[in-house]
């Protein structure tokens, strides 16, 4: 298990995702490698897409990587065939051997998600691929571990958002989506009369 896990229980709260971390850990040594041969700090990103920018993407990253092919990644949690790999692989088993529902089976992502989410916040994994296409993380604050960098998990990033605002727009959304679904039955109604699947 990394240090970070096994220190999570002390990390305190959370900086919004777009404040740099106290220390400059995360965010300024990002700003200090490149893209192509670009320095990332003039390339003006905005604070969303640096926050879940990956060291190891970089030219840096890549050329260490290159130079030391065992290296590991310290961004976050990434982990390979190692605990992570491990408690997939039992959540596997408790299913297909154990006969569990997979509500029931051990959730490493949840376990993750406990450890660094702040008290009274819905936490969920975003795909860094669409947090970048799609311009930052919406609604949600990226979480940091105690070093300033973003949670990740394989290609994901951890962000929260307050669970009052989580079920206030999950509400929005089944209402919106049930007020579409009852006009689309009404014009059905109106136009199919008596022979309307829904008049049965």
């Amino acid at each position: 298990m990394s240090k970070k896990i096994q220190s999570a229980g002390g990390i305190g709260e959370s900086k919004i995702f777009a404040a740099p971390h106290p220390e400059g850990a995360g965010v300024d040594r990002i700003l200090q490698c490149h893209i192509n041969s670009v320095l990332i700090s003039e390339l003006n990103l905005d604070p969303q897409i640096l926050a879940v920018l990956d060291y190891w993407a970089t030219d840096e990253g890549i050329a260490e990587k290159a130079a030391n092919p065992n290296a590991v990644e310290p961004s976050g949690i990434t982990l390979g065939a190692d605990p992570f790999a491990k408690s997939l692989e039992q959540r596997r088993d408790n299913v297909i051997d154990d006969g569990m529902e997979l509500y029931q089976a051990r959730d490493p992502l949840k376990e993750v998600a406990d450890r660094y989410a702040r008290p009274g916040m819905k936490p969920k994994f975003l795909s860094s691929v669409k947090v970048k296409e799609n311009g930052g993380t919406g609604d949600y604050q990226v979480v940091k571990d105690e070093d300033g960098d973003p949670v990740r998990v394989r290609g994901m990033v951890l962000g929260q958002m307050p669970v009052a605002k989580a079920e206030a727009r999950n509400r929005f959304f089944r209402d919106r989506g049930n007020s579409l679904l009852k006009q689309i039955d009404e014009k059905y109604r109106s136009e199919g009369g008596k022979t309307a699947v829904s008049d049965q």
